[in-house]
């Protein structure tokens, strides 16, 4: 009689919130939410630094590819983005373009 007394006023109070608890709950899912948003935050900056240093590689392959146009005069603008995606992801070694 006793356990059921304990485990109705249990679910009771799960189900419906006295005023005592709103405020609490209010604040730990703030707090939660905000360990949650920092935890993803923290985790992305690895991506965007690799992220950004691939983007610097690219413009600077492309400027190369450029500076060499003289050379790639029937290359248009995706075989040059497609030669610096190689140089970047590691396909090509070394950029230099035999021409014939």
């Amino acid at each position: 009689m006793v356990i059921n007394k304990i485990i109705n006023s249990y679910f009771t109070s799960i189900i419906f919130m006295t005023p005592h608890k709103g405020p609490n709950i209010i604040k730990y899912c703030v707090i939660t939410s905000t360990g949650a948003i920092v935890l993803i935050m923290i985790s992305i900056i690895p991506i965007s630094k690799r992220a950004f240093y691939w983007n610097r590689c690219f413009d600077q392959t492309i400027r190369w590819i450029n500076e060499k146009e003289n050379e790639l005069d029937g290359w248009d603008k995706k075989a040059k983005q497609s030669l610096a995606v190689g140089v970047c992801n590691g396909a090509v070694y070394e950029p230099k373009l035999i021409t014939k």
